[in-house]
């Protein structure tokens, strides 16, 4: 059932309505459908350790560094006010952190000429984030494609991301949203008439193992799974159940057993699941915002266990799919 909304003031306050975008990327290929544009969101409310995108976890901007790109030209220390810098090189991480609470925020950031000091974090309407997916809108004809919302948590932003999609629709373009789950009930609730296609994340069927790698339970998770099933089926989206999988947290046979087991037995609508390898692309980013990276030392998970894991799965019935 496809929904647009014909109201003039209606579409005009959705148009005006802000968020915090921390990347557009355009020409993505593994995120939904077709040819695609992705759009992430700043805010996150789970701390997963392995996480790819740790710049969009938090709401707020923030300084990131890429030391290697450095010239020492000192034009940073010479601009912040707030003695967080030294010799070009971060002194104090904590006054950074504040930053983006002062009225001369990142300053540092103005005449790096290197740009090896950026700010991750843009304030945008909707109409703006419009104006750029817009450009690709004959590839998305072309090949099936469209927009894709992640993060971050979509979600975290919950009236940008519903005035967003339905834009989106207004405009005749497919939409997505990856999400990790974690939001109120209401929002999905919210959004679901303007999705084509959701991917969910289930991370654990294990409260314990889920708050340990997570920083949060998975009871909202789970509640909210078997929601966006109920309303995939009314609505008529796709929805695709995500897996990441990660060594020493969820990749045995038991652990991909039960998450298996709970979508047979609460799902009667969804698409299929996708299990995704472990991989270490955001590890540099860690580094950049002046963070560690708790999982140094893990590998990904070998091609047989990918597909010993992908067995388990499509034995129990369960459509595959790999994006």
């Amino acid at each position: 059932m496809v929904h647009y909304n014909q109201n003039r003031t209606t579409t005009l306050e959705l148009l005006n309505e802000s968020g915090m975008i921390s990347n557009i990327e355009r020409y993505a290929i593994n995120d939904g459908y077709g040819l695609r544009t992705t759009v992430f969101l700043k805010g996150c409310p789970l701390r997963c350790k392995w996480c790819s995108n740790p710049e969009t976890q938090k709401t707020y901007q923030e300084m990131v560094f890429f030391g290697d790109q450095c010239i020492g030209c000192n034009e940073c220390v010479r601009l912040c006010e707030y003695g967080a810098l030294e010799h070009g090189l971060l002194a104090d991480r904590s006054i950074c952190e504040r930053c983006h609470e002062r009225e001369t925020a990142f300053a540092c950031t103005r005449k790096c000429y290197p740009q090896c000091r950026k700010i991750d974090g843009k304030v945008m309407t909707v109409k703006e984030v419009l104006d750029v997916v817009k450009r690709d809108l004959q590839f998305y004809q072309m090949s099936g494609g469209g927009v894709t919302l992640s993060g971050g948590e979509p979600l975290s932003q919950p009236e940008f991301t519903y005035s967003l999609l339905s834009s989106l629709r207004n405009n005749y373009i497919n939409t997505a949203i990856e999400t990790c789950g974690a939001g109120r009930k209401e929002d999905f609730v919210k959004i679901a008439p303007y999705l084509n296609m959701a991917f969910m994340d289930l991370k654990s069927a294990n409260k314990d193992k889920h708050l340990e790698w997570t920083g949060a339970g998975n009871d909202a998770i789970l509640k909210n799974i078997k929601a966006m099933d109920r309303l995939s089926g009314e609505y008529g989206f796709d929805l695709i159940i995500r897996v990441p999988v990660i060594p020493g947290f969820n990749d045995t046979p038991e652990d991909i057993g039960a998450i298996g087991e709970f979508i047979l037995n609460n799902c009667n609508n969804f698409k299929g699941m996708e299990l995704l390898p472990y991989h270490k692309l955001g590890r540099g980013k860690y580094t950049s915002l002046g963070r560690s990276y708790e999982l140094e030392g893990l590998t990904a998970p070998s091609d047989g266990k990918m597909k010993e894991l992908n067995k388990i799965l499509f034995d129990a019935g369960i459509k595959l799919y790999q994006f």
